[in-house]
C-alpha cells in the first residue's frame, strides 16, 4: 500500500491533451476507491470526449491558468481553484495561456443518493 506517493515514482501515462503523473494506483490505495494523479494540461481545446466516470472526481489547480467545463458551465480556474465533478457529470479541463495547467486529481467513491 502507498501512504505517501512521489510524483515521477510510476510512468506517465499520456492522455489526448494531458500528461498524467499516477500518485496513488487503484492497486496500491490505502482506502478503497480513492486514487490521485497529478496532470499537466497543455492543449488550449477541451478534449473530443469529456470525461464522466462512476466515481466523484476532485481537481486543484497547482499552477497556470484554463478553463473548466461541467454539464455546459463553464469557469475561469487558476491556482488555488477547487473543482469538483460528481458522478456521471460531464466534464473537462484545458489551458489558456502560454503556460501548462498543472492540477491535482483525486477520484473517490460515490454513494447511491449523494449528489445534490
Amino acid at each position: 500500500m502507498t501512504y505517501v506517493a512521489q510524483a515521477g515514482e510510476l510512468d506517465p501515462i499520456r492522455h489526448p491533451g494531458a500528461d498524467s503523473l499516477p500518485l496513488h494506483t487503484e492497486e496500491k490505495t490505502p482506502v478503497k476507491g480513492c486514487y490521485t494523479m497529478l496532470n499537466r494540461f497543455y492543449e488550449s481545446e477541451y478534449p473530443k470526449n469529456f470525461g464522466v466516470h462512476e466515481d466523484n472526481e476532485g481537481f486543484y489547480v497547482v499552477s497556470g491558468k484554463g478553463y473548466y467545463w461541467l454539464e455546459g458551465r463553464e469557469w475561469e480556474i487558476g491556482p488555488g481553484s477547487a473543482m469538483l465533478a460528481p458522478a456521471g457529470q460531464r466534464h473537462g479541463l484545458k489551458k489558456s495561456g502560454d503556460a501548462d495547467l498543472t492540477v491535482f486529481i483525486y477520484h473517490f467513491p460515490s454513494a447511491k443518493g449523494d449528489h445534490q
